[in-house]
């Protein structure tokens, strides 16, 4: 008998379940919902997209590992 459950396992870090369901003018419009909090929102672009997630990141673990142009690891070049 088949079983319908889904594993999960977090290494940690936000998960996201994007469904995309359009493709218009160049970009993708849908939807995106925030796993760890099951909030949803309907996206009108990837950079939109890409905002959205990058909001629930800084949002679901208090800080940004990102790289910023103010990282000090950054050399000047000149």
């Amino acid at each position: 008998m088949e079983s319908n459950t889904v594993k999960r396992s977090s290494l940690g870090g936000t998960n996201f379940l994007i469904s995309i369901y359009h493709h218009e003018n160049n970009s993708w419009q849908g939807s995106l919902q925030w796993l760890d909090t099951g909030k949803k929102i309907h996206f009108r672009s990837e950079l939109e997209l890409l905002n959205l997630m990058q909001q629930a990141i800084k949002t679901g673990n208090g800080h940004n590992d990102m790289r910023t142009w103010d990282d000090d690891k950054i050399k000047n070049v000149g």
